[in-house]
């Protein structure tokens, strides 16, 4: 990765503050937005200077001439195009140096196969190094094969819903289930832009479902995918490693659950009140199922630390609808 400033000069400026130079300005910030949009740049985080007649930006790239004209979108130059037209000068890029977050970073020259995953440089990753790939480097995937918006947007969507799971607030739940669920609308979108990709380009595509459930390690290990039913666990991965499960028919991998522990916790015997009514369970002490936990929540006669003690097995999820249903 490297890091550029990109010099916008206005050759042609006259007053600050007039209309001439609001649309310089807003022409510079959409140029570097649809940057974004197709790989060619890192997310700028507005890092933008205006010295009197030139705009200089901080930007780092995935290559030396990721910025070039041939891996813009066509929209962008037209950008580029009223740009220099309007400002007299042709646009530059100044070369700083390597960008210290990514010294080693080289860019994956072949894939045996891609995964989708966001939080990363890139959401398209090498399966191989889980290196990220810039999307110019892939054919274009929207608007008739012009961009990356499909892409560009689904990515910026699933990073708003793990926002939301990660603040723990009261959409942690709901943002949970999404991610988790593969048949979640954000993780449909994503599925289908994985054999998108995996159409356009001609190499396996992947998707990364989020995990992350309280369970023991072997109870996490045994899961099945949860679209085919296959054995999909790798042998021998741990938590650590980035890819623990994969289902080659599914197109789907994951990880081991962060939240799972060594052993599972005991059986145990406990009462819990609901709704005045006294109820017997025998339970798992691990961790409280989402269904489950929507039902009780309206019932303020249980503490919280009843509820680590309630399960997310699918026999007491059972009883307890059984129940609330008056069954």
């Amino acid at each position: 990765m490297y890091g550029f400033d990109i010099i916008i000069e206005n050759k042609n400026f006259k007053e600050k503050h007039d209309k001439q130079y609001e649309d310089w300005m807003h022409s510079a910030y959409d140029y570097v937005y649809h940057l974004e949009r197709t790989g060619q740049i890192l997310k700028t985080n507005g890092r933008v200077i205006v010295n009197e007649n030139t705009i200089r930006i901080a930007v780092v790239c995935p290559e030396l001439a990721s910025m070039d004209r041939k891996y813009c979108s066509p929209y962008n130059i037209e950008i580029i195009t009223q740009i220099e037209e309007n400002a007299g000068s042709k646009i530059k890029h100044h070369l700083k140096g390597r960008d210290a977050d990514y010294q080693n970073y080289k860019l994956p020259e072949k894939s045996s196969f891609y995964l989708l995953r966001t939080g990363w440089a890139s959401p398209l990753l090498c399966g191989d190094t889980h290196q990220p790939i810039p999307l110019y480097k892939i054919p274009a995937t929207d608007h008739s094969e012009t961009d990356y918006d499909n892409i560009y947007f689904w990515n910026q969507n699933y990073e708003r819903l793990k926002g939301l799971w990660l603040s723990s607030g009261e959409y942690e739940e709901f943002a949970e289930q999404q991610l988790q669920d593969p048949f979640s609308s954000i993780n449909k979108i994503g599925r289908e832009l994985c054999a998108l990709i995996e159409k356009l380009k001609g190499v396996p595509t992947y998707y990364f479902l989020h995990n992350y459930r309280a369970c023991s390690k072997e109870k996490d290990k045994q899961r099945k995918c949860p679209i085919t039913g296959n054995d999909w666990y790798i042998k021998g991965k741990t938590e650590t490693d980035f890819i623990a499960f994969k289902c080659d028919e599914s197109r789907l991998v994951s990880e081991l659950s962060a939240n799972s522990s060594e052993s599972q916790e005991p059986l145990q015997r406990r009462h819990f009140e609901l709704h005045g009514k006294m109820l017997d369970f025998t339970i798992e002490a691990v961790n409280f199922g989402i269904k489950t936990n929507q039902a009780l929540m309206a019932d303020k006669t249980i503490s919280e630390n009843d509820y680590s003690d309630l399960a997310n097995d699918t026999e007491l999820l059972k009883v307890i609808r059984d129940y609330l249903n008056g069954e």
